[in-house]
Formats: structure tokens, sequence, C-alpha cells
């Protein structure tokens, strides 16, 4: 009979232990488990659509100087004679010839179609290409002015232009790729009509002028005063300018970073563009905005594809200036973004903008914005540990 009793005693016990635990453990696991927001977080879809980054942009065309004469008489450069002997004699370059420079020379003229490349040795004269196919300077020195008329590739890594400092130092034209970097120039700088101008940690104690570039990239310069106007895309970020900046009309502009001494004139805005849809079964509420692994800085505007009323803060408004941006389900943001460039230079050639997207529910969705295509690939949002920046 004892056993009995303390069997039924054991099941009276277990009976109130699991009645406590249900009373006292579930409410208090229900009530976690309400706070959290996973279902809804996966509920969240949202993806982009399509996107504009100085989509077609193009800059305004101008008149390219004629290069003057070679100077006579002259010593002829190709692949087989190249001059590795100092001469006071003046260089030529024949046509669709190869010439390598590796001693001092007097004047250098560069001939259509051809190729010259000067290595830490001084040209004590004038520098002119007509229409060549490349001019490279490494290390060279250039005691005269330096014209270079319609060439497709130009580089100029350290050294020096127009040491003797009389007025212009430098001036380049035509549809091609010119990229200056690390160089000391006494005197002014002008290029135009350049397809992709580079110049990067110069030091120019003249006027440093852009005009007509399609695509310009100025940064971490010192120069005395800056002048840019009809480019098609350009960034200006970095440099120290010991006078004025003239911001003239160009198609797509974006600064940051400068160092300016003296007045600014003209606006300089380079805004981008995306369309986000709601993709979802809940509303998206976008948080945060990062442009090249930095929090947004510039301005920000979007309105509801659909034309709707957006709720914008506390009110209603057609047009938003800030965040969150709200979309309903089955509609669609249009996102204007400013961008601001980061501090320090960019990889060369800088072509497009990364961006990311951040919803409420930790949700994003990132992407690169073209230079010549816009959005590169739409993308579906994502739910996943980020930690933002560096946003990688």
């Amino acid at each position: 009979m004892s056993t009995i009793i303390a069997e039924v005693l054991m099941v009276v016990i277990v009976i109130i232990m699991s009645t406590i635990i249900f009373v006292w453990v579930v409410p208090t696991f229900t009530s976690n488990t309400g706070q959290d927001n996973a279902g809804a977080g996966y509920s969240e879809k949202f993806e982009t659509i399509q996107g504009q980054f100085a989509t077609f942009v193009q800059s305004i065309p101008e008149t390219v100087r004629n290069s003057p004469p070679p100077s006579t008489p002259y010593q002829t450069c190709t692949l087989s004679s190249p001059v590795i002997l100092a001469t006071s004699a003046n260089i030529f370059v024949p046509s669709n010839n190869v010439c390598v420079i590796t001693a001092s020379v007097g004047n250098v003229f560069v001939s259509s179609g051809a190729n010259l490349t000067v290595i830490g040795s001084t040209i004590n004269g004038d520098l002119n290409a007509n229409y060549s196919s490349s001019v490279t300077l490494r290390s060279a020195n250039v005691a005269g002015f330096t014209g270079l008329y319609n060439v497709s590739v130009v580089s100029i890594t350290g050294g020096s232009l127009n040491t003797s400092g009389n007025g212009a130092a430098m001036y380049g034209g035509g549809r091609g790729s010119f990229i200056m970097t690390g160089t000391t120039v006494t005197g002014q700088v002008e290029n135009e009509v350049g397809h992709q101008t580079f110049l990067i940690g110069n030091r120019i104690s003249g006027n440093l002028e852009v005009e007509s570039a399609d695509q310009g990239q100025i940064i971490n310069n010192t120069v005395a005063s800056l002048d840019l106007d009809q480019n098609g895309v350009i960034v200006i970020s970095g440099n120290t300018v010991n006078s004025y900046v003239v911001y003239g009309t160009n198609g797509w502009c974006a600064t940051g970073n400068n160092r300016v001494s003296g007045s600014i004139s003209g606006n300089c805005a380079g805004n981008t563009e995306v369309d986000v849809m709601n993709t979802g079964s809940i509303p998206v509420k976008l948080v945060a905005i990062y442009l090249s692994n930095t929090p947004l800085a510039g301005s920000l505007s979007w309105q509801l594809a659909s034309g709707h009323q957006a709720q914008c803060g506390t009110a209603q408004s057609s047009t938003c200036t800030q965040l969150p941006i709200m979309i309903p389900v089955g509609d669609m943001a249009r996102i204007t973004m400013g961008w601001t460039p980061p501090p320090g230079a960019f990889a060369l050639p800088w072509n497009y903008i990364y961006f990311i997207f951040v919803s409420s529910h930790s949700n994003f969705v990132d992407g690169y914005l073209y230079f010549s295509i816009g959005l590169g690939l739409p993308m579906q949002s994502r739910l996943e540990n980020r930690i933002c920046p560096p946003c990688y």
C-alpha cells in the first residue's frame, strides 16, 4: 500500500510542477518572442529597378589648337635608333614609329601615329606631339612648353614641366586619355576636349584649367587657381587651391574635401538616382543610405512612382527630402541623392559609385551606378548582419 501511495504522490508532484512551469514560463516565453521582428524581416522585400549616375552626360565640344611644325634641323628617333646619349640636337619622331629617349636632348616633335617614351632625362626645349598614338614621360623634365595635340594616350608621372617658368607650361587637347600624377609644373596647365582626364597629386604653380572633358578627375593637387567648364562628368576632391575656383557649366560635377583660399563661383552638384521597388507583403522603411561606403552626406530627395502622397516624417508630401523613405506595398520610390567624394584618391579609372540602402528590419540592397550605363545589375534585398561603414 505504501508503494502505491508513494507513486501517486510522485504523479501529483509532477502534475503540480508542470502546471507551475506552464503558468510562469510559457507567458514569459510568449512575451519575449512577441517582440521578435524576424517574421517581418522576412516578409519585407525590395529591389533596385533602375538607376542613373551621369548617364549619357556629354561634354561640350571645343576646337583643339593646331600643333606647330617641328624644329629644324633635327635628329630622327625610331625603334632601331633610340636616343641614349646626350645631345643638343632637336629630335624628330616619324609617323607610326616608336622613339625612346633616355638622355638629354633639344626640342622634340612627335608625328601622327607615333609613340614617344622619355625616361629620367631632360628635354631642353619644347615638346610637341601632333595626332600621335602615345606620349609617356617618366621622371622626365621639360624645360620649355609641352603641347599635346590630339594625342590618343598621355601618361606623365613624376618629373617637372616648364622649369623655366615662362607663362603657360602645358596644353593638352583632343579626345584621348590623359593621366598626370606626382608632377611639378611651373606655370599654367590647360587641358581641353579630353575623353578621360585624370590629374592626381600634382603641384602646379599657375592656373589649372580643365574644359570639355567627357570624364575628369582632379584629386589631391596643389594649384594656384582652378577653372572648370563644359565638362561632362568631373570630380574634384582633396585639392589645395591657393586662389579662386570657378565652376562653369558642367554636366555632372561632384566636389568635397578641398581647401580653397579664395573665392568660389558657380555650382558643383553631382546627383545619383536609384529606383527602389517594394516587392514584399509589408511596407518598406529605408532608414540609412551609404554612398562609396560612407553615410550619405549630400542632399536627398524622393517621391513615389505612383504619384501618391509620401509619408514624410509626420506629414504627407509629394516630394520628401529626409529619411526614412517609406515605400507602400507594390509602390516604388524614386530616390535622388547628392554624392560627395570621400577623402583620399580614387582607384583609376574611376567610373562608378557603390551604394547601399538599409531598412528598419536590417534588410539591405546594394549595387553599382556606372558612368556609361547607369545601374549595373538590379538586386534583391537580403537579410544579413552588416556593419556600416565600411559595408563591404
